[in-house]
């Protein structure tokens, strides 16, 4: 036995001083071109501009480089849980982060650029996106730039840029606004758009969490050696990055301090910052979205499921096989990609539906499959003499169905119907990966430019709890007016009879 302690204890041992040779460094790499992605969709070849910057940051730290890949607005989170050491993702500096995050001398600049699509004439400037739907990657620069300067424009926030050029072409939105060498990397990929304003100034810098200080310190170092041997010039040129806002960082760089200010500033997070009371009104809205979506979801999904039901159940056998068909198919694919395909591969075959159609429609048949077989089971629950008798008294099929057989099985489908409903409260939380601003994206947003994932996360959790319980409440009150309990004990068997 104290073998076996010695040699895990060893093993453990090895691991760490690997780790201490490790530097773990995350990003975005879906879609994340020309910063972080993968070659060609192959997993094996994780390639981009930053990336070789960190390469050559591990070299001279003397350190093998291990990517992490976390959702953009995740990254942060992840790096205050020590779940990585740096994020490099194209993180500018901003005001009120400074106390909760480290922020490297900036490696590269660039601007942010106005993208079209190639027939469009009535937008030639920031300033004509007034009244008009534009795009942008959430949680950037470019959202508050957009917010600020133009009052009525409709800002949408995407998780990568290929979903904001994706809408862009498919007429979902007017214009997008992205970072310069992102904007610049897809015009030569992708036709059909074009830039047509170039504005601000963005800096990239590398983000660390306050704890490591001496590892920034000598990330800094670096990076003014990267940019007075022209080792980082060469990567930027290699990847075609070059532009105004760049050459005057590299003529600025000289001249400024090696030393990171925000290394000196305090690791001490300002809770005075965190303004409760001010995102109450956005959670309260993003609720009321939610809670629409969830309802007009339900709907869809009673309807199509009674439907499926009757037709599985009643209907002749080919109908019958059409709508298994369908129940198996619908409950086979994961939710998340059937939102996919309806919003962003119908538009391959010229069917474009707008994101609240889109996620109330795939919402509702995804769980319509699930309330068929509830329906199902509540009209087998029903006995078969009821239907036998209500056709003896002349009645046909479909008023059988309708007066007899539905509100006896409705009673027994209620419970699990709340069930489902509560489900789909929750499950509404994934039509945020297509532009609807629903409670979880409102917290994203909100968690990750304020650093606090904790406070805001209980907040929401709060709300979805509050949102759901009025509604079970609500079941409960039914099913007595129902008398389910009562029906249940009247139809035991007693000495082979009913008791009734």
């Amino acid at each position: 036995m104290k073998s076996f302690y010695f040699i895990v204890l060893l093993l453990f041992g090895s691991v760490l001083s690997a780790d201490e040779s490790v530097l773990r460094w995350a990003a975005d790499a879906e879609s994340g071109a020309p910063n972080v992605f993968y070659e060609n969709g192959d997993l094996s070849k994780l390639v981009g501009f930053e990336k070789d910057i960190i390469d050559h940051i591990a070299k001279c730290l003397g350190r093998r480089a291990e990517f992490h890949q976390n959702d953009w607005d995740s990254l942060i989170s992840g790096l205050q849980r020590n779940l990585y050491d740096i994020v490099i993702n194209g993180f500018s500096p901003e005001e009120g982060k400074e106390n909760s995050a480290i922020f490297s001398n900036p490696y590269y600049a660039c601007g942010l650029s106005l993208i079209v699509r190639s027939n469009t004439d009535n937008i030639k400037s920031i300033l004509d996106c007034s009244g008009a739907i534009v795009g942008v990657l959430r949680s950037s620069k470019a959202e508050g730039i957009l917010t600020s300067s133009l009052k009525n424009v409709k800002v949408i926030g995407y998780p990568n840029e290929y979903c904001a050029i994706s809408d862009l072409k498919n007429k979902r939105v007017d214009a997008i606004l992205l970072d310069g060498q992102i904007a610049t990397y897809y015009i030569r990929k992708l036709s059909g758009l074009k830039i047509v304003d170039e504005l601000d100034e963005t800096k990239y810098s590398i983000v660390s969490a306050p704890g490591n200080r001496e590892l920034m310190t000598a990330i800094n170092e670096i990076i003014g050696d990267m940019q007075r041997d022209g080792s980082l010039d060469a990567i930027v040129s290699k990847w075609d990055l070059h532009n105004t806002s760049y050459s005057r960082l590299c003529e600025t760089s000289s001249k400024m301090e090696t030393a990171s200010s925000n290394s000196e500033s305090s690791g001490k997070q300002d809770k005075s910052t965190v303004q409760y009371v001010k995102v109450l009104p956005f959670f309260i809205k993003a609720a009321c979205v939610t809670l629409m979506i969830s309802i007009l979801s339900m709907c869809v999904a009673i309807v199509l499921g009674l439907c499926f039901a009757i037709m599985r159940v009643y209907m002749p056998k080919w109908i019958s096989f059409f709508a298994i068909s369908m129940i198996e198919l619908l409950r086979g694919i994961p939710l998340l990609i059937q939102l996919f395909f309806v919003f962003y591969g119908l538009p391959c075959i010229g069917i474009t539906l707008p994101p609240l159609v889109a996620g109330i429609l795939t919402l509702g048949m995804n769980y319509a499959a699930y309330e068929a077989e509830n329906f199902r089971a509540g009209m087998a629950a029903v006995p078969y003499g009821q239907m036998e008798a209500a056709r003896a008294l002349g009645m046909n099929q479909w008023q059988s169905l309708r007066h007899v057989i539905l509100p006896q099985a409705f009673t027994f489908v209620l419970p699990p119907l709340t069930n489902d409903f509560i489900a789909i409260l929750k499950d509404s939380s994934l039509v945020s990966l297509i532009t609807i601003m629903e409670l979880t994206k409102t917290y994203m947003l909100i968690a990750s430019n304020s650093f606090n994932f904790f406070g805001m996360g209980a907040i929401v959790a709060l709300i979805y709890f509050l949102i759901g319980l009025p509604f079970a409440q609500l079941a409960k009150l039914a099913e007595r007016h129902l008398k389910l309990e009562k029906r249940a004990y009247s139809s035991r068997k007693i000495g082979g009879r009913y008791n009734r």
